[in-house]
């Protein structure tokens, strides 16, 4: 009995391990495609709601960039962030610290052509004010122009002197290197001037870009004035530590390491190798030195004293930072000259070859880039004057037009008082015709009491008579009073003809209603007052009662049709959800999406696109 029970007991421990591995291994099965997804979304980290907003994700992309990237990819994807802030977070992260420019243009344009960012003035400029930072970055001069030019019109618009100082700043940058050096240079220092006078820490943070912008510009031509420019970045640094709290994570180190490299380079050039080194001390004790990017700024510096070991090393440390980058630029075309002339120096010929060439290509391909800039650039101008042209004619045909218009008003002032005369007339005419009737009335009813008199007389005559036999017609019964001329019966043509006009006005005001509810005349968007006139075949004073019949309370005609269109517009919101804004606005009458736009937020009080986003967050919630 008792090796029969163990031999039952273990058969069945078996069993249930057996039923147990199967039943995970069914777990794991179902799991496994949640889990392949979200290892694609974020790169194998359990990722929680909370760890999907702005502030955690700039904290990790201090650390570890590319998996701050995919954190804003899942917070899209998950809802947790709109499209469009997640495409400007991508831009900024991929713009700061030179990680992927090319990536970064093309998250901010997608972040440009959201609809929510067009209909929101301060989004709009904020993701024009970060394309001009990224097209300067990328050396596109004559396109970081363009922006800046529809940046600054709408900054002067809400009144936003920062972000219009950052745009002056980008302009006058990128017209330095377009060979328009002093009118640059004019720009910057403008900028410089606006930014200094505020105390916030934005405005303090791109005053020192573009203290760091100016000794770009300046270290060739005046290099004592770019170290000044370095000095007074470094004592601003010192400002914004002491007085702003707290402070974006390794922002101050970063800063301190591009003006620290700068300045270390700039001494160098001066041959002031102790004020040099100094400062090269100073960057090493910085966390950026020991990175990628760290040693391509100190990079310059280490070729201008000639140390060839360390520019060996430094660029070699150095070669991570350019994988990211698009290397046919200037910098890296400096670079390559730089090394060109270190390896000759080394009597190392075939490297130096090696990396002349290279250089000779990128400097080919800037070359063509640079002139299409000037193309581009005098394409502009050549549209400037165009534009100046078109102007001139605009206010030539103006003022022929108010010459127009004078003329038409003194014919419609001749007019009026023509019609006032007329009417006078008219008046006066009348006037006398009713006199002259009033007579004529009077004389009538003077012949009518004559003759009544005499008849008198003749009876009274006759009664006198003894023989006479009383006759009928001399004593005519008399009339009934409603048979008196004295009491004459209302004309029954007068109140025929009153209601005729009462049919004929409610048959117009039926066919009102069968144009704007059965036939939607309103969706034509050249319905207007005059149209409706056409179609119901009346005259314009015709109109204005019917009008007033079939409106009620409605102000007027426009008001009544734009209600209309609204409606129906708010119809295909909720029905269409594919359907584009523009689309909208064509099907639904309007002519122009900016009237659109405008009119529905009117009587709605929110954005066509706001409208959309309640009604899908209330049919989810009714789904729910």
């Amino acid at each position: 009995m008792n090796s029969t029970t163990k031999q039952g007991s273990t058969r069945f421990v078996q069993s249930m391990r057996k039923n147990a591995i199967i039943v995970m291994v069914l777990v794991i099965i179902s799991l496994f495609p949640s889990c392949q997804k979200q290892r694609t979304v974020v790169s194998n980290d359990n990722v929680a709601d909370s760890t999907l907003t702005v502030a955690y994700i700039n904290k990790v992309y201090v650390k570890d960039p590319a998996r701050a990237i995919l954190l804003a990819d899942s917070a899209q994807q998950t809802g947790a962030m709109p499209g469009w802030q997640a495409d400007s977070l991508r831009a900024k992260m991929c713009l700061d610290g030179y990680y992927d420019l090319n990536q970064s243009i093309t998250y901010a344009l997608n972040a440009l052509s959201n609809d929510s960012v067009q209909s929101n003035p301060q989004r709009h400029l904020n993701i024009l004010t970060m394309i001009t930072q990224i097209e300067v970055s990328l050396g596109r001069y004559s396109e970081c122009i363009q922006f800046c030019d529809e940046g600054t019109a709408l900054a002067q618009q809400l009144g936003d002197n920062h972000q219009a100082s950052r745009l002056m700043l980008n302009a006058g940058y990128s017209m330095y290197f377009m060979k328009e050096k002093r009118k640059g240079l004019d720009y910057m220092l403008q900028a410089r001037d606006r930014l200094a006078r505020m105390r916030d820490f934005e405005p303090m943070r791109s005053l020192s870009y573009c203290y760091g912008q100016l000794m770009n510009c300046l270290w060739v031509d005046n290099t004592s004035e770019a170290i000044r420019y370095g000095k007074m970045r470094e004592a601003l640094l010192d400002s914004i530590e002491q007085h702003i709290s707290p402070l974006p994570e390794g922002y101050l180190d970063t800063q301190r390491a591009l003006t620290f490299s700068k300045m270390a380079d700039f001494h160098a050039l001066q041959k002031k190798f102790s004020e040099a080194r100094a400062y090269e001390q100073k960057f090493l004790k910085t966390n950026l030195s020991k990175t990628a990017r760290g040693n391509q700024l100190i990079f310059d510096y280490y070729c201008t004293i000639g140390n060839f070991p360390r520019i060996e090393q430094t660029y070699h440390q150095s070669l991570p930072y350019w994988a990211h980058k698009d290397t046919f630029c200037t910098r890296y075309a400096s670079v390559l000259g730089m090394l060109t002339n270190a390896y000759q120096s080394q009597g190392m010929m075939q490297k130096a070859l090696d990396y002349r060439t290279r250089q000779v290509r990128i400097k080919d391909s800037l070359l063509i880039r640079e002139n299409e800039n000037e193309a581009l650039r005098l394409s502009a101008i050549y549209q400037t004057h165009d534009k100046e042209i078109a102007l001139e004619k605009k206010r030539a045909d103006a003022r022929h037009y108010l010459l127009l218009a004078v003329a038409a008003l003194t014919l419609f002032v001749l007019a009026c008082a023509f019609a006032v005369y007329y009417y006078r007339q008219q008046v006066r005419i009348h006037r006398k015709n009713m006199l002259l009737i009033s007579q004529m009335d009077a004389l009538e009813q003077e012949s009518k009491r004559k003759e009544q008199e005499a008849e008198s007389k003749e009876q009274e005559t006759r009664s006198q008579k003894p023989e006479s036999e009383p006759s009928l017609s001399s004593h005519p019964s008399p009339l009934p009073p409603h048979l008196s001329p004295l009491n004459p019966q209302p004309s029954p043509v007068n109140s025929a003809a009153t209601s005729t006009t009462s049919q004929r006005r409610t048959q117009l005001v039926q066919l009102f209603r069968q144009i704007i509810d059965e036939d939607e005349a309103y969706l034509q968007p050249d319905f207007s007052r005059e149209k409706l006139q056409q179609m119901m075949n009346v005259s314009k004073n015709s109109l204005t009662p019917i009008l007033h019949e079939a409106l009620g309370d409605v102000a007027n005609l426009s008001d009544y049709i734009n209600s209309k269109r609204i409606a129906h517009a708010c119809q295909l919101l909720r029905q269409q959800p594919q359907m584009t804004i523009d689309n909208i606005a064509l099907e639904s009458g309007f002519s122009t999406t900016r009237n659109f736009r405008r009119c529905f937020k009117n009587q709605t009080g929110m954005s066509p696109v706001e409208y959309r986003e309640s009604m899908l967050a209330d049919d989810t919630e009714n789904a729910w």
